[in-house]
């Protein structure tokens, strides 16, 4: 039953994914459109990003509580699809928009808990985990660039109304769950040699430790945005290689999903080393960007995404393996707002010490290294945790 639900997940994945894009294309140029002011879209960032700084702490144990994970997620895709249809009544009411804005985004943290929670019920073992998140990711990635394009020129012909398209998708996604809806997602017996006080007592200094270096890391990466603007910013056709820039990403995000899971199902990757290698991976990529060559840009680009999803991959099995599932959505969403959080105060840091004069070159050598001690402390924080 599980594996028809995780079937599902894939399923409305690829529904979610075209909704993201049609999103991230139609809202801010409606916006920009409406209002002629960047401000606009900077104000659809923030109401887009503030409910991940917020919601997931509650709408991660508000799913704990419950084994009928299902019908929420139904619930939230349901909403969602009257929401989406609500932004093109509201079009040219800019608050009411931004509120609608934040209201979606806000239920999107509660499905995509959904599947984290279910993955983390189907198995424990360290293989399996990273080949049932890779496929999520590789599903999404792949989508993602695929549609893009496709919505970039449906969202110039039909502006906001797009979102009818979104609300359509959502919806479908909803009714194919509603056979499954009262079916209880529990955590599957655990393999035989773990206790489930080991098992708290490892989730405890995950949360503690490994959280606390993964979001020093996760300060040390954030600046990549700044260091890319930075070397466009006198470029006079930045804007042509910035999008360029974002598809070599993605690219390199779906290759790196695509590969956890083909080793995951071959040759049975842990999830330790995927984890620390890319967390190096990403180390090195802010090094590169630092460097202010065009062309590096997309080297650097390349590594970047490449590393950041096998980290991602990694550290959510890590995340599903060790914490209870009771207890799951909880520490996600306290670390999901975290890690939400420190992006912009670190690129708004490194920005500000750009703009003082500071070399970024300098700035990208200290990341780096603040980059590979974190991977390093990590590395020693699990080694500890599998020897005892």
């Amino acid at each position: 039953m599980k594996q028809r639900i995780y079937f599902l997940l894939l399923l409305t994945t690829v529904l979610r994914t075209i909704g993201d894009a049609i999103e991230n294309i139609a809202l801010p140029w409606h916006l920009l459109d409406e209002t002629a002011s960047l401000l606009s879209v900077a104000g659809y960032s923030l109401a887009s990003m503030l409910p991940w700084v917020i919601a997931p702490p509650l709408m991660g144990r508000f799913l704990d509580k419950t084994e009928k994970k299902v019908r929420l997620a139904f619930i939230a895709l349901f909403i969602q699809s009257f929401l989406a249809l609500a932004t093109i009544k509201f079009a040219s009411n800019i608050w009411a928009f931004y509120i609608l804005i934040s209201l979606i985004s806000a239920l999107d943290v509660l499905h995509r808990y959904f599947g984290f929670t279910l993955i983390a019920s189907m198995t424990l073992e360290e293989s399996e985990l990273q080949k049932l998140n890779a496929k999520v990711q590789t599903v999404g990635e792949a989508t993602s660039l695929l549609v893009f394009p496709i919505v970039g020129y449906l969202a110039y012909l039909f502006g906001v109304r797009l979102m009818l398209l979104d609300a359509v998708f959502l919806l479908i996604g909803a009714l194919l769950l509603i056979p499954y809806i009262n079916i209880p997602v529990r955590q599957e017996e655990r393999i035989e040699y773990e206790s489930k006080s080991a098992q708290f007592e490892v989730s405890r200094r995950i949360v503690f430790v490994g959280i606390a270096l993964v979001l020093l890391f996760n300060f040390a990466i954030a600046p990549a945005r700044i260091f890319v603007f930075s070397a466009l910013n006198d470029v006079a056709i930045g804007e042509i290689v910035y999008g360029l820039l974002n598809s070599v990403g993605t690219l390199g995000s779906l290759i790196g999903a695509a590969g956890i899971a083909i080793f995951a199902r071959k040759y049975k990757i842990g999830i330790s080393k995927p984890l620390v290698i890319g967390m190096l991976l990403e180390s090195l990529a802010i090094l590169i960007l630092g460097l202010h060559s065009l062309l590096l840009l997309f080297a650097g680009i390349l590594i970047l995404n490449f590393g950041r999803q096998i980290l991602n991959i990694s550290f959510d099995s890590l995340f599903q393996r060790v914490i209870p599932l009771e207890k799951l959505g909880t520490y996600k969403g306290v670390f999901d707002a975290l890690a939400t959080l420190i992006i912009p105060l670190s690129q708004l840091s490194f920005a500000w010490l750009i703009e003082q004069g500071i070399n970024v070159s300098i700035l990208a050598v200290g990341v780096f290294g603040l980059g590979v001690l974190t991977a390093v402390g990590f590395f020693i924080l699990i080694n500890s945790i599998k020897r005892e």
